[in-house]
């Protein structure tokens, strides 16, 4: 196998390569039955069918020796940039231990670890297989490039470089290198107990599930909305959009007294809609601004709620409380986001005087007009009447 695209190889004392599935008590070596056995293609998808082409056949062996080639050529400059002002030379590193640690639709992301300098570095590095995986890696690495230029916190995931290797018989693997956010994880719902309601469950390897507690569950909806609407752009309304909780696009740490939570994937970020080319006036431009933020608020009061019962099981819905969680996360961004032009109030505060005004029914028919868009599964519109009710009375009470 041999890289491709943009990258140089350096003169340097080539790395011991190790590895593992998803712990490190599970080595793989190439006379390791694992070895050659298929990669799987993909944990079940968000809406039941993909619309990915099917990933080429690769082993699991194989995949392991794309991801070495990758960070022995094309990473390596991707690696050196990562660790650009940090005061280790990456050349010191005896072994990089490469992890295999999910199966998404159109990803297989690999962990990737070394001890330099007598600091451990951790890495991700997602893979793509399928056509239309590759062409993903490749806008995705370029959006997230952009979003954390433009955006000077950050809650998303630095990139280093993207590149394509070849797996053998042709078949071009296209990777990017980019952070791993240590100690955080993916978090699902699940049944508390037969015929019990939902709860949220922490999937740390490392340590075992745990359950959230009530108030941690509305933090981390608090915060994933907050994040959200971070990164919606008041001028071009542009927004985060296809991200999904049962494809662990959020993680979370629990450390300190509240939930931390991160993205790590942005496949797509594009207007929320057509926007008009030109304002009449101020007052004209804040009605539209007004308008997308609703629309964007129910989206995300929506989309926060359905799940995958312990993340590849039949859709679920979670409980009400989310809904008032993702309301003050979102308002919460937009008190810290500058105002795009002079306003009489704070935006939250006008954003907060519009939504009053907004009836059960109005609600209803919006969110019905966002799920078909947006989430089209069968049984979401029996959900809907009782989604917009409680959005309504969250609402009133602002």
């Amino acid at each position: 196998m041999g890289p491709t695209g943009r990258g140089s190889r350096r003169s340097r004392t080539k790395p011991r390569f190790a590895y593992f599935l998803e712990t490190a008590d599970q080595p793989v070596t190439p006379g390791h039955p694992v070895w050659v056995r298929p990669l799987p293609l993909s944990r079940r998808s968000f809406s039941g069918a993909s619309d990915a082409a099917p990933a080429v056949f690769l082993s699991i062996g194989k995949y392991f020796e794309a991801v070495r080639t990758f960070l022995e050529g094309i990473g390596w400059d991707a690696i050196l940039r990562s660790l650009a002002g940090k005061g280790v030379d990456a050349s010191s590193a005896e072994t990089f231990r490469i992890f295999l640690v999910k199966h998404g639709e159109y990803y297989h992301p690999a962990r990737v670890e070394a001890e330099i300098e007598g600091r451990t570095f951790h890495w991700v590095v997602n893979v793509a297989l399928s056509t239309a995986g590759r062409s993903l890696l490749f806008k995705e690495h370029a959006i997230l490039e952009r979003l954390n230029r433009e955006f000077r916190v950050s809650y998303l995931p630095q990139v280093y470089g993207a590149g394509e290797v070849d797996a053998g018989h042709g078949h071009l693997v296209a990777m990017f290198l980019g952070q791993w956010f240590c100690g955080f994880h993916e978090f699902h719902l699940t049944r508390k107990a037969p015929d019990t309601g939902l709860a949220l469950v922490l999937w740390d390897v490392e340590n075992g599930p745990r359950h959230l507690d009530c108030g941690d569950a509305r933090a981390v909806y608090h915060e994933a909305a907050r994040i959200l609407t971070h990164y919606f752009n008041l001028i071009t309304l542009e927004g985060i959009g296809a991200w999904h909780h049962a494809a662990g696009d959020f993680v979370i740490r629990l450390r300190g007294a509240h939930p931390e939570v991160r993205l790590v994937t942005v496949r797509e970020y594009r207007p929320l809609f057509r926007a008009r080319e030109k304002f009449g006036d101020r007052a004209d431009h804040l009605q539209t601004l007004l308008e997308a933020l609703l629309i964007f608020l129910l989206h995300i009061s929506i989309r926060t709620r359905l799940d995958r019962l312990d993340g590849t099981g039949d859709m679920v819905w979670s409980e009400s409380a989310a809904v008032e969680a993702t309301v003050t996360g979102m308002l919460a961004g937009l008190a810290e986001k500058p105002p795009p032009f002079e306003l009489p109030l704070p935006l939250n505060q006008l954003f907060q005087r519009y939504l009053a005004s907004c009836s059960a029914g109005d609600l209803m028919v919006l969110c019905r007009g966002i799920a078909a868009k947006a989430c089209p599964l069968g049984r979401l519109e029996t959900r809907l009447k009782e989604h917009a009710a409680t959005l309504a009375g969250v609402l009133s009470r602002q």
